[in-house]
């Protein structure tokens, strides 16, 4: 295993403790990813795959403020990235961080704000891209009362969240020594 890699399988266990619900620690590990992987070259793709997965942490431990907070630091990091702007890819990225905002609006049943981010969201790709967006804003705008039970079957329908049993590699999960805190 390359040193360089580290951050990948310290990443792939805090996976292995998100399925288990167990986001505290898994938290602990997204966020050592990210500091060692910053002075990396292209550290950029493994930062943002890494704070999804945080952000799908904070989120089902309902922390939604703060999960709006990230989001808010997330898009204005991403506003000052003017090279990439104009990529399809870059978009859909985008779009997903203020889908994920809106989200956490419904969970904090904030439906003026999260219709403003849904429909920010669809300005920006094509709508066969963020299906979950079109069905959240339909139903804001029908004027529906929106469980979060919903909300968490609409997400599983349309493969919301990153981390998934099916996409942890438990081979190369590597856990952090309890004296390590990026916290």
């Amino acid at each position: 295993m390359k040193k360089t890699n580290i951050h990948y399988n310290i990443a792939e266990k805090g996976k292995v403790f998100a399925i288990v619900s167990n986001h505290k620690e898994a938290l602990r590990h997204y966020k050592e990813a990210m500091r060692m992987c910053q002075s990396l070259p292209h550290s950029d793709i493994f930062f943002q795959h890494y704070s999804l997965c945080a952000m799908e942490s904070l989120e089902k431990m309902k922390a939604f403020e703060e999960v709006i907070s990230y989001c808010d630091k997330c898009l204005d990091f991403l506003a000052e990235k003017e090279e990439l702007q104009e990529q399809e890819m870059f978009q859909k990225y985008v779009a997903s961080i203020i889908e994920r905002k809106g989200i956490q609006h419904l969970y904090l049943d904030e439906k003026q704000e999260a219709i403003a981010c849904f429909k920010e969201a669809q300005q920006l790709v094509d709508k066969k891209q963020i299906p979950l967006t079109n069905d959240l804003l339909n139903w804001c705008l029908r004027g529906y009362a929106i469980t979060p039970k919903q909300i968490e079957d609409l997400q599983k329908k349309h493969n919301y969240f990153t981390v998934r049993k099916d996409n942890i590699n438990h081979e190369i999960a590597i856990e952090l020594p309890e004296m390590v805190s990026p916290f």
